[in-house]
């Protein structure tokens, strides 16, 4: 559905713009294009991970550069691409120094060039839309003709970016397919046999927020006018859910609980009736920092003792956890204070 909804003619009442030009052959990389376009553009919401940090668009990485403080740069680096570039700032032009987790870097410097390449790569292999959308181009000369040209003045210049892009994709074409061949061969002949297991797993169902999702840390984040305004009902405050980061060993554990092989797992969470942006920002959140497993593994529920399953991992006994027919795993508490604990009583190693 996401996908259909960047290939559709218009957003928002607004018709997209086609920006292929047949007489020279070139696309134009625009957020407002119509596909490929617009998925091309940074302000696309391509997430992907680099150097162990999560990027929530290639905009929210590039702006991040521009901030030494580790904290601030992990926050914006997070961000959709329209968030990131109101974050925007110009003090990095003096001195044309940005920053990635705490080191200084030339902008004008091949080290410089280096991260960025690799930050693109790593957004080609983890993105199948963005890649999807590159390879569709094949032939074409790629543009973004509304871009800053003057390296000074712009964190990437339009050369740069439509360089890197091209790169990508001729690279693509020109991989070993042998062995990718060989693994969707063996993926193919053994999908029903996979299926088979799946149904013989068991059942674990994980809470998200104090269990995923550091709620404390979070509000560290809002704001002291928020935390004012919303005091003693945080869960009330706008997008809240879009400020809180991964606990500690959360989306390795995640990782480690689908690699295993021993269960099935669904993500069971509740999100308040007063404030129903949340629901949406919960799927935004399972998009942006888990495996593409759990996207379709996402349930909201006021009522889990509803739900059939062998364990449930939540650090409360509210709407319904006390009452799940399966074991109770309650996280934070002294039995299970961490996701290690969680993992070791599941018989699962990272």
């Amino acid at each position: 559905m996401l996908e259909e909804n960047y290939k559709a003619t218009s957003r928002n009442g607004h018709e997209l713009k086609d920006m292929y030009n047949p007489e020279t052959n070139t696309l134009d990389i625009r957020s407002n294009g119509a596909y490929p376009s617009n998925v091309l553009s940074n302000l696309c919401s391509n997430s992907f991970r680099f150097d162990g940090m999560i990027c929530g668009s290639m905009e929210g990485f590039l702006q991040s550069l521009k901030r030494q403080d580790i904290n601030k740069q992990r926050q914006i680096c997070s961000m959709k691409g329209g968030n990131a570039r109101k974050m925007s700032v110009t003090s990095w032009q003096t001195d044309q120094i940005v920053w990635w987790k705490g080191q200084a870097i030339d902008r004008q410097s091949d080290k410089y060039q280096d991260l960025i390449h690799r930050a693109y790569k790593a957004m080609f292999e983890q993105s199948e839309r963005f890649r999807t959308a590159l390879m569709q181009t094949r032939g074409m000369l790629l543009a973004h003709l509304t871009g800053e040209n003057n390296s000074y003045k712009t964190i990437l210049t339009p050369t740069e970016l439509c360089g890197i892009l091209t790169e990508l994709r001729d690279n693509y074409d020109k991989r070993d397919k042998t062995q990718e061949l060989i693994e969707k061969s063996v993926t193919y002949e053994h999908e029903d046999l996979e299926q088979e297991k799946t149904t013989k797993k068991k059942i674990v169902y994980v809470d998200m927020g104090g269990v995923l999702m550091d709620f404390h840390a979070g509000l560290e984040l809002i704001g002291d006018e928020l935390r004012k305004e919303y005091a003693g009902r945080y869960n009330e405050v706008p997008n809240i859910v879009s400020y809180l980061t991964p606990i500690k060993g959360a989306v390795e554990a995640m990782s480690a609980l689908q690699q295993s092989g021993k269960y099935d797992v669904y993500i069971l969470s509740t999100s308040p009736w007063s404030n129903p942006t949340t629901w949406s920002d919960k799927v935004e959140w399972v998009n942006r920092y888990l495996d593409k497993y759990y996207c379709k593994r996402l349930i909201l529920s006021h009522h889990k003792n509803l739900l059939r399953g062998d364990y449930i991992i939540d650090d409360r006994g509210k709407h319904g956890t006390s009452g799940f027919n399966g074991e109770w795993l309650r996280f934070g508490s002294e039995d299970f204070p961490d996701w290690d604990s969680v993992l070791k009583y599941l018989q699962v190693s990272q």
